[in-house]
């Protein structure tokens, strides 16, 4: 590989790394990126001698300037700050990519190059960040590396003519294009350099103490767009519901068994008001949540259960701030966000509004765990067997019943018969709301693809027309058919089910798997669950590798947030004091003397049980060096083979510059410190010093061996020694 076609890549691969997170995370463009992409591919070929860079200084001067001016005029409005600031350090990297003219130009590069890994840490906080910092921290090192010996190549090689290259002499050239220089074994050391510099980065970011600022943003990101999810219903919008597979929620159960878990409906926001094609709230007034004594803020207002099931939710940010939880769901408790508690754009709180739905107010965009704790959600059976016409006195005395009453303006009146006939003598409430779910679910079905019908309201074509539809349909009818015989109800948007996975231990709730159902009011202010939405097409257990490796990689993502994104202050102390109590428990007993009435101090070792532990350790430690110690001596002393012989030939060539610089000093023409092989030969042609070209030739073996590693010819080197035999009884004629 030639070395110059080796440092152009690498440098093209870290400036590339460098901006994979600001256009995975979406803060660029998608015009922007391909943009950037298509001009780093140009800039490949923009070099001399095909292009002379003189030339296009100025208008490169003009556009910079005008690039600086629109992100300036961005920077203006604070929401646009990190974004402007990440397109222009874009156009910067662009303008250094085709203007490489110098080492200023490559090192400015680098920093740009860096700058955008910070920003990154600003836009992304998916794994995909851990994977570009990787690339990037290994790229880094080969550059910085390469360009270290290409500038001591250049100021060994040529006169001091400045940093450009052209003008100088034809050795560097050839030097930069050798094929010798750069091999595998030089990529894989330094490689594992990049490892050593990976270990220390980590090792910062544990013992750094933990506290963010929001130096450049108070969003994240956008929040995840669900279809079947939002903070209204709408129906009559024709087209087909996608199984999206995107993971919005992973719930872990802490205090279950491993490999146990519980799954049902996750409730997310109620409804209570129907126009006719729309469910929304009718009533928006919310209220911070209380605290008890465990610091649990309390959601349902009844006593708190006996046994509850505790989850821990990893929910991804969305549009709408809702807190889902198993239903019942009785408490929501958020963790200690540390040292950024008492920061701005850090904090958050939890409310409760007039359906009893649990909401967040967070400013930032993070997703974030909290603890969710469900009892059961079985109503006292007695209810159910209320006699219906008990049942709607009770709801008529409720305070906000009629709420739960209300039907839409111009609701054709088939509905309220069909409901009628459905329900027909049913004696209890429990009995009227089986009848009328059991009808949709004998009688419509389930569709996720929706096609236009009649002119009729979405309602009335579902149930009269189409008889096929998606959750939403089935939720509404069985709100509405109940509402008119005078059976409070409510529609409910939220997920239902999940898909273990076994790599993390964790449910895993995607989007595909939004759901709607509805809830009926009984006394008491208690709600139970129907859902009249019939099973749609089984899908077997997928175990496809591409199922697994998907599951794999989703159960990363989860460890990247809970070990990186949310390693804070509180997890720094706990580590901190982990270790310490670890380090007690393996060492302490090592070194502690035997205390006055020990059983174990008479002729009883006192050390703990951590202590053949330890003295293990130890002695792994000291077998892994001394293996160490032998393969280092061996592969010093065994240097032989093609590897040994060109070194020999080179120290041999050394050693016979060294010989022709002694003698030159005998002379009176000294060697200046700092002077490089090629200088010295300059003085000596300057002080028409004997045997120039006996000179020349050394110089020039000197410099092909050390620099080219190109191997002497032995002949040659046999020749110059006997041609400095016959130099030295000559007389010093160099003049002053």
């Amino acid at each position: 590989m030639r070395f110059i076609l080796v440092h152009k890549t690498v440098t093209y691969l870290m400036a590339l790394t460098s901006t994979l997170s600001v256009i995975a995370s979406g803060e660029v463009p998608p015009w922007m990126a391909v943009l950037f992409v298509l001009a780093v591919a140009a800039s490949w070929f923009w070099e001399p001698p095909r292009i002379q860079f003189q030339r296009y200084d100025l208008p490169w001067n003009i556009v910079t300037m005008l690039v600086l001016g629109v992100a300036g005029f961005q920077a203006m409005g604070s929401d646009a700050l990190l974004s402007a600031g990440v397109g222009f350090i874009l156009f910067l990297i662009i303008n250094k990519l085709f203007n490489r003219k110098t080492s200023k130009d490559y090192l400015q590069l680098y920093v740009l190059s860096f700058m955008l890994l910070i920003a990154g840490t600003a836009v992304d906080v998916d794994i995909t960040y851990g994977i570009q910092f990787v690339l990037y921290i290994v790229f880094g090192t080969w550059t910085l590396i390469l360009f270290h010996l290409k500038r001591e190549m250049e100021d060994n090689f040529l006169l001091k003519y400045g940093d450009s290259l052209q003008g100088r002499p034809v050795q560097v050239e050839r030097v930069l294009n050798s094929r010798k220089l750069i091999g595998g074994r030089f990529l894989v050391a330094t490689s594992a350099i990049s490892l050593l510099v990976f270990v220390g980065s980590t090792l910062v970011f544990v013992f750094f103490p933990r506290i963010g600022f929001g130096l450049f943003f108070k969003k994240q990101r956008p929040g995840v767009l669900m279809t079947g999810f939002s903070d209204r219903v709408e129906l009559g919008q024709f087209g087909t519901i996608k199984d999206d597979p995107t993971v919005v929620m992973r719930v872990e159960f802490p205090d279950l068994p491993a490999g146990q878990y519980a799954s049902g409906y996750w409730r997310g926001v109620s409804f209570d008001r129907y126009d006719g094609r729309r469910w929304t709230k009718s009533r928006t007034h919310r209220r911070r949540l209380l605290r008890d004594a465990e610091d649990r803020s309390l959601v349902s207002g009844q006593p708190w259960p006996e046994q509850t099931v505790r989850q821990a939710i990893y929910l991804e940010p969305m549009e709408t701030h809702v807190l889902f939880g198993l239903t019942r769901l009785h408490g929501i408790e958020l963790p200690d966000i540390g040292a950024a508690a008492a920061l701005p754009d850090q904090q958050r709180a939890v409310f409760r509004d007039a359906e009893w739905d649990v909401l967040y107010s967070q400013n930032d965009e993070l997703a974030f765990r909290y603890f969710a704790y469900s009892g059961a959600d079985d109503p006292d059976p007695t209810l159910w067997n209320m006699p219906l016409a008990d049942y709607r006195g009770e709801l008529a005395l409720a305070r906000e019943g009629a709420r739960y009453l209300q039907l839409p303006d111009g609701l054709d009146p088939a509905v309220g018969a069909l409901a009628q006939r459905v329900i027909g003598d049913a004696a209890t409430v429990g009995q009227a709301v089986e009848r009328v779910e059991t009808h949709l679910r004998s009688n419509y079905q389930y569709s996720l693809t929706l096609e236009p019908g009649s002119e009729r309201p979405p309602l009335e074509d579902f149930l009269f027309e189409q008889q096929k539809g998606h959750c939403e349909y089935f939720a509404t009818a069985l709100a509405i058919l109940l509402r008119t015989q005078g059976i409070g109800t409510r529609n409910v948007n939220g997920f239902l089910g999940g898909t273990w996975n076994g790599y993390g231990n964790y449910l895993s709730v995607s989007q595909g798997e939004a759901h709607s159902w509805a809830e009926v009011w009984l006394p008491g202010r208690s709600w139970a669950t129907r859902d009249a939405t019939p099973s749609g097409p089984s899908h077997a257990a997928d175990s496809s590798i591409l199922t697994a490796l998907a599951q794999y990689a989703d159960a990363m993502r989860l460890r990247w947030y809970k070990y990186v994104i949310e390693y804070d202050l509180g997890r720094q102390v706990w580590l901190f004091e982990s270790v310490r109590s670890g380090v007690g428990d393996l060492f302490g007993g090592l070194f502690e003397a035997e205390k006055p009435g020990d059983p174990q101090g008479i002729g009883g070792s006192t050390s703990r049980p951590g202590a053949p532990a330890m003295w293990g350790i130890v002695a792994a430690l000291a077998l892994g060096g001394g293996v160490f110690f032998v393969v280092r001596r061996r592969r010093q002393g065994g240097a032989s083979g093609l590897g040994g012989a060109r070194r020999h030939a080179s120290d041999t060539v050394a050693e016979l510059y060294v010989q022709m610089v002694r003698q030159y000093t005998t002379w009176g023409i000294a060697r200046p410190p700092a002077a490089t092989a090629r200088e010295y030969l300059a003085l000596l042609r300057r002080r028409e010093a004997p045997g120039l070209p006996f000179a020349e030739r050394v110089v020039e073996l000197y410099e092909a061996s050390r620099f080219g590693g190109d191997p002497p010819d032995t002949g040659l080197l046999q020749s110059l020694r006997t041609e400095l035999k016959r130099l030295r009884p000559a007389p010093p004629t160099a003049r002053p």
